[in-house]
């Protein structure tokens, strides 16, 4: 993997379409660009195997413009990213003891990392997202959480990731501007995207639906990984219903920190209630809210009730 030698580059995730070969081991190719990075249009670009492509192929890859000319790195053929239904079929399913698959995915400030081996050694908080999310949907409200989880992690132990499930969109640039809006601080909390075939990859190993209803609106699930220090992951919340309080304690627990048991209960009953309610995490919240409610208040009547019987009985020697 070619990730050790762009630490220092900012790269550009693109698709493209080849439309002839040229000399110097360089493609020409019409891309859609990136949002508020590249404009459309037709590009030389330089690839490290451009004598195996052919007019018509569609590549995927991370554009490196420091070079003349620009360089598409790790260039594989690949077709558009379409958003849809994960392949369960195809890969290896992500899932509890699983280690993180080494794939390549490219943060706000356009650095490279391996998703398998850069957090190694610190506890991760992993969940998807994409920037077009209405108001009060769930990314953002997954991303309001993170705000607040980053305020209370220790970066030297934790860190928080969040991944697009929309990467035609979701460029570097606007990953940015949207950390900036929940004022991600990035040695805490990083937010990434990738190649779209990356990013499919990833979506068909997490089981990540993306269902793209109506122009720039995804219909996705939404869980939360904590993957521990070694690389592996060791919780998983089927549903937006997870409490930072309660991910927080899961978190420290699994790096070996001392954890609130409370917590750590609330966010496994929540997950429950609300696999049980059909994924709502509306309802599960209102059932665990309510349930809350109703064990506090049988428990100050059994005590009140103890209370006044100790009392009648005083009365009547």
């Amino acid at each position: 993997m070619m990730f050790p030698l762009f630490l220092a580059i900012s790269l550009l995730p693109i698709h493209a379409t080849v439309l002839g070969i040229a000399p110097q081991h360089s493609i020409v190719a019409s891309t859609r660009g990136a949002t508020l990075q590249l404009h459309p249009g037709t590009y030389r670009f330089r690839v490290s195997h451009a004598s195996q492509l052919r007019p018509g192929i569609g590549v995927d890859g991370l554009l490196d413009r420091s070079t003349k000319p620009w360089t598409l790195r790790e260039a594989v053929p690949a077709r558009p990213f379409v958003a849809g239904l994960p392949a369960r079929g195809k890969v290896v399913i992500i899932d509890l003891g699983s280690y993180l698959p080494h794939v390549t995915l490219v943060d706000s400030a356009g650095h490279p990392f391996d998703l398998a081996t850069a957090f190694r050694g610190k506890t991760l908080l992993l969940s998807f997202i994409y920037t077009r999310c209405p108001p009060g949907d769930l990314c953002p409200l997954t991303s309001a959480k993170f705000a607040r989880l980053q305020q209370q992690i220790d970066p030297k132990h934790l860190h928080l990731l969040e991944i697009t499930i929309d990467p035609n969109f979701d460029s570097p640039a606007i990953l940015k501007r949207y950390g900036v809006r929940f004022g991600a601080i990035p040695s805490r909390w990083t937010l990434a995207t990738g190649t779209g075939s990356t990013i499919q990859h990833l979506l068909n190993r997490f089981v990540i639906s993306s269902i793209e209803d109506t122009t720039g609106h995804y219909v996705h699930n939404d869980e939360l990984f904590i993957v521990g220090p070694n690389g592996r992951v060791a919780f998983i919340a089927r549903s937006a219903a997870w409490v930072a309080g309660g991910a927080l304690a899961e978190a420290r627990s699994i790096d070996g920190e001392t954890s609130n048991l409370f917590e750590l209960f609330e966010l496994s009953l929540v997950a429950s209630i609300v696999a049980a309610c059909g994924g709502s995490e509306y309802a599960g919240i209102v059932i665990l809210d309510i349930t809350l409610i109703s064990l506090i208040a049988l428990a100050v009547i059994w005590t009140l009730w103890r209370l006044g019987r100790r009392l009648w009985k005083r009365n009547r020697s």
